[in-house]
């Protein structure tokens, strides 16, 4: 009996002190990517990081957000594309995407609403769906990151514009 109790105390101990745990996967980079929260159904989600790159918003009215060289940044990049049915259908996708910048520096913080513009966070919604595709920045939400020359560990849930599936998302990218 004495040894079944500490099996189980050690059983619930070992549970108890787990990391968080998700889906692994490599990206188009090569890096693995940790997907936390569950990823939306019929569909499929990466995201990559790149260094030394960042977004030029200057021209935001322009059909999507371009990237640039700066040595001082990380753009962090999430997207979810829907799988396409088995019969060839006009207008048949759909995507969703995040793009955001941060400092190249090893940092943890928090960002809530309009803290957000400090990491150019930008949503892009790609589908046939009339007044609702296009870019637009995120100002409403809370964006935790913990970010290592190792690793990113991103923690979103914000306000999409429109409708959207991707609104509460948690990664891990090399």
């Amino acid at each position: 009996m004495k040894k079944i109790l500490t099996l189980l105390t050690f059983a619930a101990l070992a549970t108890g002190c787990s990391t968080s745990k998700g889906v692994e996967s490599t990206n188009w980079l090569g890096k693995k990517v940790t997907m936390i929260s569950v990823a939306p159904e019929g569909g499929k989600v990466t995201a990559t990081r790149e260094f030394e790159k960042g977004l030029n918003l200057e021209g935001f009215e322009q059909l999507y957000p371009q990237t640039k060289y700066n040595p001082e940044t990380v753009l962090v990049e999430y997207s979810f594309d829907r799988n396409r049915a088995k019969d060839l259908h006009a207008d048949d996708f759909y995507k969703e995407e995040l793009f955001m910048e941060i400092p190249a520096n090893a940092f943890k913080k928090q960002y809530k609403d309009t803290e957000l513009e400090q990491v150019k966070l930008v949503y892009g919604k790609h589908c046939y769906c009339k007044g609702e595709a296009g870019y637009s920045k995120i100002t409403q939400g809370t964006l935790k990151l913990d970010h290592s020359e190792k690793h990113t560990k991103v923690k979103l849930m914000f306000k999409a514009p429109h409708s959207s599936v991707i609104e509460n998302v948690e990664f891990i990218v090399e």
